[in-house]
């Protein structure tokens, strides 16, 4: 499939504040997901969305909560999992905790009275970035998911320094990535004749079944979070470039 690979700074995106506590931005919508920036200033109200959110913690630490007097705490480099209709709440930890998060289906917020049950299928789920497991293999790349049986598929990317990956492309999923740090690049196109830098911080998005392959074109190992948004298959290995 044909299409460019887009490439935005969170920072330019305009800012809605939902609620108190709660500042959003988001960096892109594509059909039914929603990739989103999520700044905790202070404790949130009580709240749901209809849809789940899939996210990874950028910086701070706070706490997320589902009931009275139940709450985990969330830190730097977390993932986590909330999903649809989980009545919740941010508990700010004195520092501005920031979320990067793919959010699913409606994306309204409603706020609620505080959750008095507990059910354990609707309780938010935290993996910490020590015990991911391997998905997803292609050629001189590390993906490991905190959420292997979701249906979002979060994965942490890590290449080594000079690293290319071999040609690939993701069915017809929608794609999300941010670079933890960098630069990299990936190249994409008729004989990959195409390539899309991407700075520390920035957010990206890449268009479903575009044949492309990622490059590290530094001497220093690289790190990205991607979503993989629709279902398997998550990686489709191929020879070349389309």
């Amino acid at each position: 499939m044909s299409g460019d690979i887009r490439v935005v700074d969170p920072t330019d995106r305009d800012r809605t504040e939902p609620m108190a506590g709660l500042v959003e931005q988001t960096l892109f919508h594509v059909a039914d997901y929603r990739l989103v920036l999520l700044r905790i200033d202070e404790n949130t109200p009580w709240h749901v969305r209809e849809g789940a959110i899939y996210g990874w913690v950028r910086t701070g630490q706070g706490r997320i909560a589902h009931s009275e007097g139940q709450s985990t705490t969330i830190e730097t480099g977390d993932f986590l999992h909330v999903p649809p209709t989980t009545v919740h709440r941010y508990i700010g930890g004195g520092d501005q905790l920031e979320i990067l998060a793919v959010v699913t289906s409606d994306f309204d917020i409603t706020q609620v009275a505080a959750s008095t049950t507990i059910d354990e299928d609707a309780e938010p789920a935290i993996v910490g970035p020590d015990d991911l497991v391997p998905t997803a293999e292609s050629p001189n790349l590390i993906r490991e998911t905190p959420f292997p049986e979701a249906a979002v598929l979060m994965m942490r990317v890590q290449a080594a320094g000079g690293a290319a990956a071999g040609w690939h492309h993701h069915g017809d999923n929608v794609y999300f990535g941010y670079a933890v740090d960098g630069p990299s690049e990936t190249e994409y196109g008729p004989v990959g004749e195409n390539s899309a830098r991407i700075e520390i911080g920035e957010s990206f998005h890449v268009p479903p079944r575009l044949i492309h392959r990622d490059t590290n074109p530094t001497d220093t190992a690289h790190t990205g979070i991607i979503w993989l948004c629709g279902g398997e298959p998550w990686v489709v290995n191929v020879e070349g470039p389309g």
